[in-house]
């Protein structure tokens, strides 16, 4: 052993010794060796990363365009590799300095394209989306973004070292391959330049007789010079019999070489090169087809873009022509009870800023307030009687929840893909009573009967809890950061990439500012038993990082100051050490933080104050970790994406738990009577679909359907089956507190006019999907924000339209009464082409909603960046 680690040993020492004494010879040697492997490498990254890029997106293109164009899908990887090939060749005439420069171009190119192709097929495997490379600077500087990418090192080393072995078995074939194509494209001018050497000979021998001082060389050397490339000779490949892979020289090469010598074959393959050229240039300029086309280098140089306009409707006829001139900012109401210095969020009022615009509801062309409604009937006899009272809020925002999984339901999808998951989709009774007490506290919250037996249920005695709960409840944002400024802020987030919100002008008082302008209102005191005129106190808590996208910014323009994050929690000075580790790449199980909850009812109760805490659970984002990995077999078989649908049900169901241990904290303290808790999905999973871990570029409807609760033990189950975002929770809440008779006199007047500043409707009224011919338009800005816009009509929640906001993502259409679970939506990369095939589909009445709903969110794109104050590419 000793002797053989000796032998390697001096082996390393000789051959750093003779590259110290010969550097060039040895550059030469390393060439020679590898420049087939590479070139190959990269051909196959090249060619493996276009074809998964057409596979993406191959049913949003017509078929007649696919056939007419689809091979010149593939130009711009043919040039570069075929200049590749040039810098990959043999040559016994060139420089050492020459090698030097081939080396440093294709093999750094190569590595580089390899690992690009792999990291792409590594993302799309486990989100089921390409990964966007304008967006990729966004996660370089982000420790918590690094870590998440980590998560799929896996998949790209699987990539890497499938394209390293398949360019290692046939790295001579491709290169000789190659080498033989650029000897037939050398062809014409081997044939060329002869018959035009008289022509070029005689001005040159001229020029030399009036310059006999400066003298050139005969222009026959400069034909050598130019024939001493391989590929304008009459051998197809050079001499690669010092490749260590693949047959000597002579064999496929010769044979080749033979081939492309006689002039049938010759003339075939040129002719069919000069087709695929022709045809690349007669196709129409179109951003999709130049989307296409992208090869894999040139994908992060020019890669998206946004069009012109926000949303592309040039050439659709529309009714909302109104809209072309249409504003909803205008200078803000005044107000009696506004102070004289502006408070966070209300620097809209600042009385220094004459320029100061606010959004107006009475104004805003696509507003429809319900606000002249009277409270729903059940909720109101409730009220009447005087014992719904709210002194506390609590705000639970539930990380990938989905709607149909709160609570898990046996007519639902998510139960029938778990019958699949067993044999026969028979599920054994054991397993059947898993998965009947996943979820009894949602049960107990919504009052949604779950189908299952109650002698399955582990709270069969128990009535609902009490309160609204909405069935079919949109996101305003499939990214969580975005979705908390809609929940918190009563707003649509701002349509552009990552979290940019906190930088930018929130244009809504998120409530925490609502409260704490409620408490400076006159009356409000801690010296009294009255809690409706108790000052209000604003707690955020999450057992998970703050310093993903930032976040630890983005909290306190929210109007959070006092914080418990994985950072405070795991903290030396820490009040409460963690007493688990780590579950996944954000940090620890939401059940560290129950002591915080318990001391931030105690100081609130002790200090005569109403708290409004909110929590964002974090145990149920991927990889769905659990304390001491415990989980229970839920799916029958636990192979590939089963395994991570088995480990998201195991997270759900800990949340559940975890939502009814917060329960009891309100009922230990005996404040759950006097306790509004909201809770609302962040955004969906659409795991158990296609097997998207994450809803990161992913249009599917599991991400952006989830629940919305309001729930006090006050108040009677009543379920609300109208279309519903999660904007609306905003004011939904401010008309609960002022119907319940929960806020002081002086506060009340105040709340009313904060609460007829939002766009949503209020959840406990009855809700108006269309009125005077204007459609309730609700609109979801998709992770991550800047690609994509979903949009759907209250009137007409049946359709769907995700819209494309850069010029590399497609159109799409779904109909969810024909298919509720989107298996066959309908994409495009051109409206026009989505409107054609909607058109040969459904009636004119989709048509018009289709043009309809682009219209509007056109107009609705630019509105929105006017609100935020903010300016595409700044």
């Amino acid at each position: 052993m000793v002797k053989a680690i000796g032998t390697v040993f001096s082996s390393l020492s000789h051959l750093i010794h003779q590259f110290y004494l010969f550097p060039c010879r040895t550059l030469e040697a390393f060439w020679d060796f590898s420049r087939c492997y590479f070139y190959a490498l990269a051909f196959w990254s090249l060619f493996c990363a276009k074809f998964l890029h057409l596979y993406a997106h191959i049913h949003s293109l017509p078929p007649s365009k696919l056939v007419a164009w689809g091979i010149t899908f593939y130009f711009q990887d043919v040039v570069i590799l075929l200049l590749l090939r040039v810098f990959a060749q043999k040559s016994h005439t060139r420089s050492r300095l020459r090698v030097a420069l081939d080396v440093l171009v294709v093999v750094p190119f190569s590595l580089i394209v390899s690992v690009m192709a792999a990291a792409n097929f590594s993302v799309y495997v486990f989100t089921g989306a390409e990964i966007h490379w304008r967006q990729a600077k966004s996660f370089t500087g982000d420790t918590a973004a690094i870590r998440t990418l980590l998560t799929g090192l896996t998949g790209f080393l699987i990539g890497e070292v499938l394209l390293s072995m398949i360019a290692v078995i046939s790295a001579r074939p491709i290169h000789t391959l190659s080498g033989g194509i650029l000897h037939v494209l050398a062809w014409p001018f081997q044939w060329l330049l002869p018959r035009l050497r008289p022509y070029v000979k005689r001005p040159l021998q001229r020029l030399r007789k009036r310059n006999q001082q400066s003298a050139l060389p005969d222009p026959e050397i400069y034909e050598r010079i130019a024939l001493e490339d391989d590929y304008l000779n009459d051998s197809s490949d050079d001499d690669e019999s010092d490749f260590l892979i693949g047959a000597p020289a002579g064999g496929s090469s010769q044979e080749l070489g033979r081939v492309t010598e006689r002039t049938l074959p010759r003339a075939l393959m040129l002719a069919a090169f000069c087709l695929f050229v022709v045809l690349r240039l007669c196709r129409p300029s179109d951003p999709m087809y130049w989307y296409l086309s992208g090869s894999l280098p040139m994908a992060s140089l020019f890669e998206g873009g946004h069009h012109e306009s926000p949303v592309n409707v040039e050439g659709i006829p529309s009714h909302y022509g109104y809209l072309n001139a249409a504003s909803s900012l205008r200078p803000p109401p005044a107000f009696g009870w506004m102070p004289s210095e502006a408070a966070p969020g209300f620097e809209d009022w600042n009385k220094s800023d004459t320029y100061a615009l606010h959004y107006n509801s009475e104004i805003a062309p696509l507003h429809i307030s319900n606000l002249d409604q009277p409270v729903l009937e059940p909720v109101r006899r409730a009220l009447a009687d005087g014992h719904v009272k709210i002194k506390h809020v609590v705000l639970l925002k539930l990380e990938s929840a989905r709607a149909d999984i709160f609570p898990l339901r046996k007519d639902s999808f998510m139960f029938e893909r778990i019958a699949e998951s067993w044999k026969d989709k028979v599920i054994p009774e054991d397993a059947l009573q898993r998965i009947a007490n996943l979820t009894p506290t949602a049960e107990y919250l919504t009052g949604f009967p779950t189908g299952f037996d109650d002698g399955n249920t582990s709270q069969p005695e128990k009535k609902p809890y009490g309160g609204l709960s909405a069935k079919n409840a949109y996101t305003t944002s499939t990214y969580t950061l975005k979705s908390l400024a809609g929940t918190l802020c009563g707003v649509t987030p701002l349509v552009a990439d990552f979290n940019r919100e906190w930088e930018h002008h929130i244009y809504q008082p998120c409530l925490p500012h609502v409260f704490n302008m409620l408490s400076q209102q006159p009356g409000i005191t801690k010296e009294t038993d009255d809690f409706a005129k108790w000052p209000f106190h604003s707690v955020w808590m999450q057992s998970v990082t703050e310093g993903y996208d930032n976040q630890d910014k983005l909290t306190p323009v929210l109007g959070f100051e006092d914080k418990k994050t994985k950072e405070i929690i795991e903290s030396p000075d820490a009040k409460h050490p963690v007493k688990g580790e780590e579950v996944n790449y954000y940090g620890y199980a939401d059940t560290e933080l129950e002591d915080y909850i318990r001391d931030a009812i105690d100081n609130a109760e002790r200090d005569h104050e109403r708290l409004f805490l909110t929590h964002l659970t974090g145990t149920t984002h991927h990889p769905w970790g659990l304390p001491g990995d415990e989980y229970s077999q839920i799916l029958g078989s636990q192979n590939g994406q089963n395994e991570d649908l088995n480990r998201y049900l195991n997270a759900v169901g800990f949340v559940d738990a975890w939502l009814a241990t917060i329960l009891g904290i309100l009922q230990e303290k005996g404040v759950a009577n006097e306790t509004l808790v909201v809770m609302a999905g962040d955004h969906g999973l659409s795991l158990p679909n296609d097997g998207g871990i994450t809803p990161y570029d992913n249009p599917h409807v599991g991400n952006f359907h989830v629940p919305i609760v309001f729930a006090h033990p006050q108040l009677p189950p009543v379920e609300i089956s109208a279309p519903v975002m999660s904007d609306q929770i905003v004011p939904s809440i401010i008309d609960l507190l002022i119907e319940s008779s929960s806020l002081s006199e002086t506060t009340t007047p105040v709340a009313r006019d904060i609460r007829s500043l939002y766009e949503g409707q209020s959840l406990i009224r009855p809700l108006i999907q269309e009125k005077d011919g204007k459609q309730d338009w609700q609109f979801t800005v998709m992770n991550t924000g800047g690609s994509w816009l979903s949009v759907r009509s209250a009137a007409k929640p049946q359709f769907r339209l995700v819209i494309p906001l850069v010029n590399d993502v497609e159109w799409r259409f779904s109909d969810l009464n024909e298919d509720p679970n989107e298996d066959r939506p309908v994409s495009r990369f051109s409206l026009l082409d989505l409107a054609e095939t909607i058109r040969k589909k459904y009636d004119q009445e989709v048509l018009h909603w289709l043009w309809d709903a682009a219209y509007v969110s056109n107009w609705w794109v630019g509105e929105n960046w006017h609100r935020y104050r903010y300016v595409p590419g700044k």
